[in-house]
């Protein structure tokens, strides 16, 4: 197989780039700044050599771009897959916030990836270009959340009236609220806890016209 692209569907992508990017989702998990992650220290994690990497990738924001790819494809298809069969929308806003309480190092991971993309870096850069390229496209909030949107607003629960696209970032902001306040903890005077109702009601107050 030759260079990966991060366009691979999973069932294609060799096992041993499986452990590069597990080995990328930890180290951002345990707060190791994107631009200090080093091609040695994936490798080292992730239990293979250096040269294996290169065999596969060009550079160290190749890694990381694609490994970014490979968790938000992930992170898009448990959401459609596990959101779309429940039965209404507070039971699956609901769902998606256990999730999130449930693992702290998807919650940093995924707050490091969002401000690694947007910032001015050679990585950051690279990782635009790849989405681009990918069936996320322009719409990353679109590819995580709208077909969850849609399907309120079939069953009545969010009010049609309302662009969609307004109602798709409605939800991601809030979601990113909550995991920035997560993330920055010790800054924030109300318990992380308290916050959760809070924001969940925000979000269904959104999709119902702030009713």
């Amino acid at each position: 197989m030759g260079k990966i692209t991060g366009m691979e569907p999973v069932s294609e992508i060799p096992p041993k780039v499986l452990l590069l990017y597990n080995a990328v989702k930890q180290l951002i998990g345990e707060g190791v700044d994107v631009n200090d992650i080093r091609v040695l220290s994936i490798t080292e994690r992730a239990g293979i050599g250096k040269g294996t990497a290169y065999e596969y990738f060009d550079s160290k924001e190749e890694i990381i771009a694609c490994a970014f790819l490979y968790y938000v494809n992930g992170l898009a298809e448990r959401i459609n897959t596990t959101l779309l069969p429940m039965n209404n929308l507070r039971e699956q806003i609901n769902y998606l916030f256990d999730e999130l309480d449930k693992d702290s190092e998807k919650k940093y991971c995924f707050m490091r990836f969002v401000h690694g993309a947007t910032d001015h870096s050679k990585f950051s850069q690279l990782v635009r270009e790849k989405l681009m390229e990918s069936d996320m496209g322009r719409e990353f909030p679109e590819y995580l959340f709208g077909a969850v949107i849609r399907q309120g607003v079939e069953r009545g629960e969010i009010d049609s009236s309302i662009p969609a696209s307004y109602l798709i970032y409605a939800v991601f902001c809030k979601v990113l609220t909550y995991m920035m306040c997560i993330g920055m903890e010790d800054l924030v005077r109300m318990e992380v806890g308290g916050l959760r109702p809070l924001i969940v009601e925000g979000i269904l107050r959104d999709l119902k016209g702030g009713l």
